[in-house]
């Protein structure tokens, strides 16, 4: 699908003149003009084109054999009409275009300049309509009449009716607002609201045809096939005589049109015969120009040029060029040098000098070679009157067409001022510099300079009267002369010390200031520092021309700036820099000669443009009184696609003048048109602001096409140049590649709300993390805390064990202390109740048994006493925790001795040990050990 934008409506006038045009007629006196032919295989249909209309947007629409051809200055469209073939007449009007064809008549309606739906008109006729063919279409007093040999229909824009016919007529024919038709085989009728009007005296032409009709003054000129031209004044006709009537006679004239300077003859045998108001011949364009002498439509733009429909091909004649490029094809020369000397233009060749007779009209006649200046010239000059040049072996004065020779080193390259005050001329040769003195009103050789021998192409002198001298192929030099201007006394070898960076051998003046240029911006000489800066204030207004790698110095300030692709014309005055004009070669296939670019100033209004195949002669004058129509290019058609593999096209919406296109369809292509038709070729800058930095380069294309765009907003400029090569406004269109639904607003919403859920949800889990955390960490502090507590526990359990265990320690210290203390005590009291027994066998009654007894019974007490016990079981359920109570309780049937043997057992004493303690023996002992044991059921 394609998609078309509507823009707001320009009146395109196709100008095909531009600043430049091709001379016809080479070198044989015809004033400027252009041609350009277009063949089938260049607009892809039939080669014969019947008729041709121009209007609406940039458009020029043609009848053809295969249908209806439209032009847009852009591209060539075929529209044919359905089930039909020929196109024999077309008209526009009011955004349609009006066909006859065979059987039929009818329009297409027209949208964005091009051709769309076909309507067909002549469906609603009751007569019969076969094998009528509709040749003319005039629209008259508002309304539209189609004519056939047989028929004439009015269409007034509502229904269609018929202009009752007595007889066959010939063609439709407008003049001065009138309509005409002629009876096949006799008299001119007007057509009026009430029939057809016969004109008086019109039999004449009963035996011709009347094929088309122009104005004079206030008369009608009818132009016929074999007769010639007639005026009519409204009441006779009288033949009008012109320089071609034989040629009218015989060609057998087919059609005509009127311009503003001239008479447009369409002729079956030779082309066109172009006259002026007066009817001299001015152009005869015939099959050597336009590429086939048969004329069949003729139609005018309001630029006054025309477009011709042949029997082979379209082809667009511009008058009036203010450039004419003359090429000849016998000399192939080159142009070096020029001069306009009254009625004569000298040019300096690389094959001689060339004078040509120069009219008051600008027209070119009677090229002759100077006798003698075979060879290479590389200037030739005005100085005081008087004309020199530089050949190949010398520097001559040219009087009278005859060469005298006055200066005598080979290879004059120039001849240049050197000093008022000293009345002196300098030149660089091939090897030595020269000056030059007046002697008697002429220049002459005066002397060679010493001191300096290289070839310099080259020459400046700059206020200080120093030379600045480019080789002839690379390096720069300073030069100081001695005060007799003889010899040189300072060479000074430009270079990196002086701030020049580059090898170059291209040495200018702009405002008496030594420059350089770089390619990338002019270099000026500071005479304080001595060393080469940028020329940053003039480069800044150069507009891309600061670029340029040579200049052309003109009177008046004027300088051309020449880059590879196209020429600006500046005035530079104060350091302020004004863009005049500006050319684009290739338009015109003009190039300069390398190394010598040169345009040189021949009169207030003509400059000299020298090329490399020949020379052009630029009408400044004449440029300045073409209309300016500073008029934006066209933009046709955008149009947005997926991919390469995927070619389906979309139809963007628009939105507050904005096309708005998916993120899928993020390629596109612009097709754009002029609105002026410049030279030979259309040449178009274009940028796309917000991905390009700059303006591309001169481009020929009408069509430029971005892929894999990124989302974002971009708006595309396109600008041409208009007819005095100055740039037009830039045509815009503002489109938005959207962001892919990830990337989208509505998406940006959704991402919001997850991220806003997710957040939710995050923040949760974090303050549940955080709680968990805190939990853990609270836990981990008590599980901590609880740690210590138990490890405190422990210690302080450890110490109390420790200290209960030392307790017990010292208690059964204590204990042991104090069992061992009893035992030692009752073991000597059983001792000293022993040996008391033994005393008392021994002596009897000598020991009283009072006494005897009392100290048995006071042993005895001792032994047994309940005060040890107590204290003994004291200390022993201190160490032993309450060991009585527990055995007691456990077993209630033991006796005291029981407790007691068991608490001496306890304490692993021997039955010997505890024999003493209980007053027994150790048999005794054994045998209550005994009874404990079955009572302790062990």
């Amino acid at each position: 699908m394609r998609f078309e934008v509507k823009f707001p409506a320009i009146h395109l006038h196709i100008i095909l003149f531009v600043v430049f045009a091709f001379s016809l007629n080479r070198l044989q006196g015809q004033s400027a003009l252009h041609i350009t032919n277009y063949d089938k295989k260049e607009y892809r249909a039939a080669n014969q084109n019947w008729s041709v209309s121009l209007g609406g947007i940039s458009a020029v629409f043609t009848g053809n054999n295969h249908g209806l051809l439209c032009y847009d200055g852009a591209e060539w469209l075929l529209k044919p009409v359905p089930g039909k073939s020929i196109i024999r007449a077309v008209l526009y009007d009011s955004s349609r275009v009006y066909v006859g064809l065979l059987d039929e008549f009818g329009y297409f309606d027209i949208v964005n300049g091009k051709p769309t739906i076909y309507h067909c008109l002549s469906t609603t006729v009751s007569n019969n309509l076969k094998n009528q063919e509709y040749w003319r279409i005039a629209k008259h007093h508002g309304k539209i009449y189609f004519q056939s040999f047989g028929s004439l229909y009015v269409y007034d824009g509502r229904e269609v009716s018929s202009v009752p016919l007595d007889f066959p007529i010939l063609l439709l024919i407008k003049a001065n607002d009138e309509l005409f038709t002629q009876r096949i085989g006799g008299g001119l009728y007007r057509i009026t609201e009430n029939g057809l009007k016969l004109l008086e005296g019109s039999e004449i032409f009963a035996d011709t045809e009347i094929k088309a009709a122009l104005t004079h003054q206030n008369d009608i000129l009818f132009c016929t096939n074999s007769m010639g031209i007639y005026r009519f004044n409204g009441f006779s006709f009288e033949p009008w005589h012109t320089a071609v009537d034989a040629e009218l006679k015989t060609y057998n004239l087919n059609t005509a049109v009127e311009t503003q300077h001239y008479y447009c003859i369409g002729t079956i045998l030779k082309g066109v015969l172009v006259l002026d108001h007066n009817g001299q011949l001015v152009y005869q364009l015939d099959s050597k120009h336009l590429q086939n002498s048969t004329i069949l439509s003729l139609e005018k733009d309001k630029m006054g040029n025309i477009w011709v429909g042949k029997d082979k091909g379209i082809s667009y004649v511009a008058f009036n060029s203010p450039v004419s490029i003359h090429i000849d094809d016998t000399d192939k020369f080159s142009c070096y040098s020029g001069v306009l000397v009254g009625s004569y233009l000298y040019l300096g060749t690389n094959q001689g000098i060339f004078r040509y007779s120069f009219s008051s009209e600008n027209m070119l006649t009677g090229k002759t070679l100077v006798t003698g200046s075979q060879g290479q010239v590389w200037f030739i000059k005005l100085i005081d009157g008087k004309l020199y040049c530089g050949l190949n072996d010398g520097t001559y004065l040219l009087e009278n067409d005859k060469l005298e020779k006055i200066g005598f080193v080979s290879g004059g390259y120039n001849l240049e001022k050197f000093s008022k005050e000293k009345d002196l001329l300098i030149q660089s040769t091939y090897n030595n510099l020269v000056t030059y003195r007046n002697n008697n009103g002429r220049w002459e050789q005066n002397k060679i300079l010493q001191g300096f021998s290289s070839p310099s192409r080259f020459l400046q002198v700059d206020f200080q009267q120093n030379i600045w001298v480019g080789h002839s192929i690379v390096g720069v030099n300073r030069l100081q002369t001695n005060s007799n201007v003889d010899s040189i006394i300072s060479i000074e070898n430009i270079g990196q010390e002086h701030g020049l960076n580059f090898q170059t051998n291209r040495i200018y003046k702009i405002e008496n200031r030594i420059v350089i240029p770089t390619g990338s911006g002019f270099l000026r000489w500071n005479d304080l520092n001595e060393r080469f800066e940028p020329f940053g204030e003039l480069n800044a207004q150069l507009q891309g021309f600061e670029k340029a790698h040579a200049v052309a110095s003109l009177p008046d300030d004027k300088y051309w700036l020449i880059k590879d692709d196209e020429w600006g014309l500046f005035e530079i005055r104060f350091g302020k820099a004004n863009l005049l004009y500006r050319v684009i070669p290739d338009m015109f296939n003009m190039e300069l000669v390398e190394e010598n670019e040169k345009i040189i100033q021949l009169n207030d209004s003509l400059q000299l443009v020298c090329l490399d195949n020949g020379f052009a002669i630029l009408n400044i004058l004449q440029l300045n009184r073409l209309p300016e129509v500073n008029l934006p290019p066209n933009i046709n058609d955008v149009r947005f696609w997926r991919n390469e593999k995927d070619s389906a096209s979309i139809k963007p919406r628009m939105t507050r003048g904005m096309l708005i296109s998916p993120a899928k369809f993020n390629n596109i292509r612009v097709t754009f048109a002029s609105n002026e038709v410049i030279g030979t070729k259309r040449y178009f800058q274009y940028t796309l602001e917000g991905m390009d930095g700059e303006w591309s380069t001169w481009q020929t294309s009408t069509s430029v096409s971005y892929k894999r765009l990124p989302p974002g907003d971009y708006t595309f400029k396109v600008r041409t140049l208009n007819s005095k090569g100055i740039l037009t406004p830039a045509a815009m269109v503002k489109f938005s590649i959207q962001p892919p639904f990830f990337l989208s607003w509505k998406a940006g919403i959704l991402y919001i709300c997850i991220i806003l859920a997710i957040s939710g949800i995050s923040r949760n889990r974090y303050k549940k993390r955080i709680k968990q955390h805190f939990e853990q960490q609270q836990r981990q502090e008590q599980e901590k805390i609880q740690k210590e507590r138990e490890e405190n526990e422990r210690v302080i359990m450890r110490i109390q064990n420790e200290r209960l265990r030392a307790d017990i320690e010292n208690k059964n210290s204590q204990l042991a202390m104090n069992t061992m203390s009893l035992i030692r005590k009752n073991a000597l009291l059983q001792e000293f109740a022993a040996e008391l027994e033994n005393m008392k066998n021994e002596l009897g009654y000598r020991i009283p048994n009072k006494y005897y007894d009392r100290i048995t019974r006071l042993i005895n007490q001792n032994i047994e006493n309940e005060h040890d016990w107590e204290t003994f079981q004291k200390l022993f359920d201190q160490a032993h925790e309450n060991f009585f109570k527990s055995l007691k309780d456990a077993y209630p049937s033991l006796t005291t001795s029981d407790l007691r043997l068991c608490a001496y057992i306890r304490m692993n004493l021997s039955s010997k040990e505890i024999a003493p303690l209980l007053n027994i023996t150790v048999r005794g002992v054994e045998e209550r050990r005994y009874r404990l044991r079955k009572r302790l059921n062990l």
